[in-house]
């Protein structure tokens, strides 16, 4: 039996800090024949479960813990500076002892890390919650420790740090932690630390501050902590900071034996068993407390009446088994949980897909509207979904417009509560060619070197160094002939695969009906939701209930589409109304006219639509499953079978019913389903068994299978060589067959969009290239297939353009504002604004009415180069001649807005063609405003001019001079007062020169 236990130890998990894998832990441990060992990453608890698994699976006995920093003052007394912020810190490592404290740790990780970048804990959250923890404190890294061996003076502070820990730790449960890394603070500070210790009667224990696993590893890791953090070679020094076998930690710590019998008594201290695989299905509250199977017995009858009116016999029959399962499954709350906020989606205009993966299979959910796709009339089975033969969590993903997702998130985190939803975290982790770039900066080589090697590494999805050698001659040659090349290739290998940063999963919500902190650490997150610390797997084993919220850009397609069909011909597409046999809509698909059609517009799709030739919904749900590698060796028989260039093959007349739609081809799951259950009498829940069985292609499991098959089919009275001749089929297809549920789901939105790009072809394109902005390449294919449609891409316009493309009224599509370079989101929001009160008249107009701080020069001049202002220019005008006279439209823009800057209502056009002042609906003084610069010698010459031509035309309005040095504006006497005429005007100007006269309003 081992002498020792790793109580203090960061894996990879602890981000940047370690470079121990997980595996690796505990495979070591397992070797080192040690009994237990402790998880104790840096305020987080990542790999908590995974460890667990590994390490229950290993024999090793998991110790859950965290490291978190405890501050001694209060949140509302924190103090103010950086170094006094980290000095009120005590660096304490936490572990669980019992379910009670692995949720108290939970607790106040959540606690810590929704304190923003420097998480911590105070020691009164602390005491609160430390009844089932045991605490180390006085580590290598502790303020605590650091203090005893600065200077004696400040011992009492420290020993009364100390003190106020036992305060708050329950008796026996906090030890003092000692390490022996050969750093001088440790040697200087452990003897007062200990004599502190024995004084206040706190026992030791001996730990490693772990963070990589030998010690030849030591400056690799500190290379790779000193990518983030200044410090680390003065943190790691030294080559101990390893996962040390126990007769290196027993050399150690020989003139402490208890500290080392310690390690072992808080592992027994820290046994207990976690909860995994125990369904936690989140609660839907029900009015008065109803009991939610009657509510959904009750919601599906009456919604399979309002889907096929008076029930048939099979319909009736199929409902009441698939209910039978779900209530007895105990996943009513489910459905309804789901049916909720699919509900609330329809009610306020959010867009949802007809299905996803195999819940399209379930008549239950159609029933509720959580799909869209007749499971009866397209022959799908509940079984591929929910088989009552193999217990699994629900899982019916959900799809919604783009755009709007949130909001049915933020819907479901208002009813359940903030505490019980949470979006579930993911990790980044060091891909190959990131491994390169880091391992590069970290051995500080020639940027150069660096460049070239990550980029021969393939930039495919998976690609790994040790692939890359093996499927990159070029990148292997490198390698191998160049020294510092496999140096930086055996470098970024020891980082390759290390987690690198947090994020969160594209659609994964969890609803729990606990608070999640029971279960899940949790840290901040976008609006306001937090996001789980541990990831999709490691959630569904805790047995929380994970549901996918995932965003459909195709949704907002065809959002768009509609929208831009009812404002332009006032048609309201409604897709209960729109036929499924559509003539056009099917011309269109075989002649693979099919750019943005969802599903079908790769060069692969458009090849198999031009050989099936589709003429039903059936042949779009087959294009979509049969277009992939495997089953795709079947399209030329499937194609020769529909159009009767072959003739049609069954493996046995009884699968005709079966196989009839795909021309005798197997193409679906659900077809090796049907035949298990026609030929050998299995019911569908067995059928997906085997099915899932023979896909694995385990000869042990293929040939009990069969056992199986074959007997099944003797009994129903099959020869035993037809039996096995249809099993050997079901073994060829098992890994080629597509789930048809979700295939016809997908067919659906692919229809429907082909629909809308056949009818609506100019509203189709316009919201597709909306979409497509961000893509130069599919741009110009996208106006490239409206010219071929002879549909005109217009320039924009800041008249008539919208933010994205828009269609006019003669059908051609008008460029918008946000495609122009350099013209942003604020830019065109600017614009847009400026043109509600009235359309533009003039691009002087223009630059006075928009905010030219927002629509800067950059984007005026971009808007001008695409062709945005054109309708303000004579129709001859060259690209010198526009520029002139946006230069001259914006000196007259600037000097608006410094006369309006005095307060002055201007009204620069008032005067018509007589001199006569225009009716006008503003009441107050009329201004002859008069603009000039004291600063220069022809500026105060001016004023004498000015005043001699004052008195030329006396009258009734008042005069004000503006004086561009000073910034003042000067209210003339009444004997200045003149009448206004456009001689006057005239001569002013001669004066001061153009643009500087102006009549106002002045209120």
């Amino acid at each position: 039996m081992a002498q020792f236990v790793h109580l203090h130890v960061h894996s990879a998990y602890s981000l940047r800090e370690s470079t121990l894998r997980l595996g690796q832990l505990v495979e070591d441990v397992a070797a080192y024949e040690m009994p237990a060992v402790a998880l104790t990453d840096t305020n987080a608890m990542y790999g908590a479960i995974p460890f667990y698994q590994k390490a229950i699976q290993l024999g090793v006995q998991p110790i859950l813990g965290a490291q978190l920093d405890v501050c001694f003052a209060e949140p509302h007394d924190l103090p103010q500076t950086r170094d006094a912020f980290q000095a009120s810190l005590e660096r304490t490592v936490m572990l669980a002892r019992s379910l009670d404290g692995y949720r108290g740790l939970t607790r106040l990780i959540t606690m810590a890390r929704s304190r923003g970048h420097l998480p911590y804990v105070t020691l009164a959250e602390l005491a609160a919650i430390s009844t089932d923890l045991v605490c180390l404190v006085g580590g290598g890294e502790s303020t605590m420790l650091r203090t005893f061996a600065a200077e004696r003076s400040a011992n009492a502070s420290a020993a009364l740090r100390l003190a106020q820990f036992a305060g708050a730790c329950p008796s026996g449960q906090l030890f003092v932690d000692v390490q022996n890394h050969r750093l001088p603070h440790e040697e200087a500070g452990y003897v007062h630390l200990l004599h502190a210790a024995s004084q206040q009667d706190i026992p030791l224990v001996a730990t490693n501050d772990v963070h990589y696993r030998k010690a030849g590893d030591a400056a690799l890791h500190r290379a790779y902590a000193g990518l983030e953090f200044a410090n680390a070679q003065e943190r790691w020094g030294s080559d101990t900071f390893h996962l040390a076998p126990p007769r290196e930690m027993v050399e150690r710590f020989a003139s402490l034996p208890q500290a080392l019998d310690n390690t072992l008594h808080i592992a027994e201290m820290c046994k207990f068993k976690l909860p995994l695989h125990q369904v936690r299905m989140p609660s839907y509250p029900t009015k008065d407390g109803r009991d939610p199977r009657e509510v959904l017995r009750e919601a599906s009858t009456a919604g399979a009446k309002q889907r096929y009116g008076a029930l048939s016999e099979e319909v009736q029959a199929r409902l009441d088994h698939e209910l039978g399962v779900i209530c007895d499954m105990g996943y009513a709350d489910y459905f309804l949980v789901v049916a909720d906020f699919i509900r609330y989606a329809h009610q306020h205009g959010i867009s949802t897909g007809p299905g996803r993966g195999s819940a399209a299979g379930s008549l239950v959910a159609y029933a509720l509207r959580i799909t869209d796709v007749d499971p009866v009339a397209n022959r799908l089975l509940f079984e591929r979904f929910l088989n009552p033969a193999r217990v699994s969590l629900p899982d019916i993903d959900t799809d919604f417009e783009f755009e709007r997702r949130g909001e049915v998130i933020q819907y479901v985190v208002q009813k359940y509560g903030r505490d019980r939803v949470a979006q579930i975290g993911t990790f980044g982790t060091l891909a190959a060619r990131a491994a390169v770039r880091d391992a590069g900066r970290m051995l500080q080589m020639d940027g150069a070197m660096v460049d070239r090697l990550a980029k021969l590494v393939p930039g495919v999805p998976g690609m790994t160094l040790d692939k890359a050698r093996q499927e990159a001659p070029a990148f292997d040659r490198v390698v191998t002939d160049d020294s510092d090349a496999k140096r930086l290739y055996e470098t970024a290998l020891f980082l390759e695969g290390l987690p690198h940063h947090t994020s969160v999963h594209a659609a994964g919500v969890v609803i729990s009906p606990d608070p999640l902190t029971d279960w899940v650490p949790l840290e901040p997150g976008a609006d306001d939701i937090p996001v789980t610390q541990y990831a999709m797997a490691e959630v569904e084993s805790l047995g929380l209930v994970k549901m996918d919220f995932l965003g459909l850009r195709t949704l907002t397609l065809m959002d768009d589409c509609a929208r831009s069909v009812n404002g332009r011909t006032g048609v309201a597409i409604d897709w209960r109304k729109v036929p499924v046999d559509d003539k056009a809509t099917y011309g269109n698909l075989t002649n693979a006219d099919t750019n943005g059609v969802f599903q079908l517009e790769s060069p692969g799709m458009r090849r198999v639509l031009r050989q099936l030739k589709p003429s039903n919904m059936d042949d779009i749900v087959a294009v979509i499953s049969l277009n992939r590698p495997g089953p795709m060796e079947n399209i030329p028989a499937f194609c020769d079978a529909k159009h009767g260039r072959a003739p049609i093959h069954y493996p046995h007349p009884d699968l005709e019913p079966i196989l009839r739609d795909t021309y005798g081809v197997i193409v679906y799951q659900e077809q090796i389903m049907q035949i298990a259950s026609q030929m050998a009498g299995f019911s569908l829940g067995e059928a997906d068994l085997l099915r899932r069985a023979v896909s694995k292609k385990k000869r042990e499991a293929l040939d009990e299978e069969r056992e199986r098959f074959v007997q099944g089919c003797l009994k129903k009275g099959y020869d035993g060589a037809t039996a096995n001749d249809v099993y050997d089929l079901i073994v060829r297809f098992a890994d080629y067959g597509f789930n048809r549920s979700h295939a016809a789901a997908y067919a659906v939105l692919a229809y429907r969009t082909a629909y809308l790009r056949t009818h609506y072809l100019p509203d189709f394109l316009a919201a597709l290239m909306t979409m497509s902005m961000s893509s130069a390449d599919k741009m110009k294919a996208y106006a490239a297939d409206a010219r071929r449609h002879q549909i005109a891409v217009l320039p924009p316009s800041v008249v008539t353009s919208a933010r994205g493309y828009s269609v006019d009224q003669d059908g051609d599509i008008r460029t918008g504002l946000l495609a122009v370079r350099n013209v942003g989101e604020g830019a065109v929001e600017a614009i847009l604004e400026a043109r509600k009160s009235a359309p533009f008249t003039s691009l002087r107009d223009f630059l006075q009415r928009v905010n030219t701080r927002v629509v800067n020069r950059k984007a005026l001049d971009s808007l001008l180069q695409a062709g945005a202002f054109d309708e303000f220019f004579p129709a001859d005008s060259d690209a010198l001649a526009k520029a002139q006279m946006l230069e001259e439209a914006q000196r007259q823009a600037d000097e608006y807005r410094q006369f309006a800057g005095l307060g002055l209502m201007l009204d620069a056009d008032s005067l018509d063609a007589s001199g006569e002042r225009e009716a006008s609906a503003q009441t107050g003084q009329e201004v002859l405003y008069i603009r000039y610069s004291s600063g220069t010698q022809q500026g105060k010459m001016a004023l004498k001019k000015i005043q001699q031509v004052l008195t030329t035309s006396p009258g009734e309005v008042r005069v004000a001079l503006y004086d561009v040095k000073t910034r003042r504006t000067r209210l003339l006497g009444d004997k200045w007062n003149i009448a206004l005429s456009p001689e006057l005007m005239t001569l002013l100007e001669d004066v001061v020169g153009m643009g500087n006269v102006k009549v106002s309003l002045r209120k």
